[in-house]
């Protein structure tokens, strides 16, 4: 009898370009993206805090790259989102000349 050898099948849920967890980058973007909204600058990145980093999880250092990576991809969108909407006053905004 042939043994068929299965197909290999790639970590569910992982991003084929640098192996972080789709969900995990999601959230990460989300909390960067909420960060900005709030205000915050792009230097308060929670994987910058010493407990954060691989010295203190024990955790590959290109993975808490692409964490950090991550967060700030969402908080850089935001921010440019919000540029965006404040360079450009609104209708309403243009209409209120009295």
């Amino acid at each position: 009898m042939k043994r068929r050898s299965k197909p290999k099948r790639h970590a569910a849920g992982r991003d084929q370009k640098d192996g972080l967890p789709t969900a995990e980058r999601a959230e990460l973007q989300r909390q960067g993206a909420k960060a900005a909204a709030r205000g915050e600058e792009r230097d308060v990145n929670p994987m910058d805090e010493q407990l954060n980093r691989p010295s203190a999880t024990g955790e590959c250092p290109d993975l808490w790259q692409r964490r950090k990576d991550a967060w700030q991809q969402g908080h850089d969108v935001q921010s440019q989102a919000d540029n965006q909407t404040n360079s450009h006053p609104s209708s309403r905004e243009e209409s209120d000349e009295h």
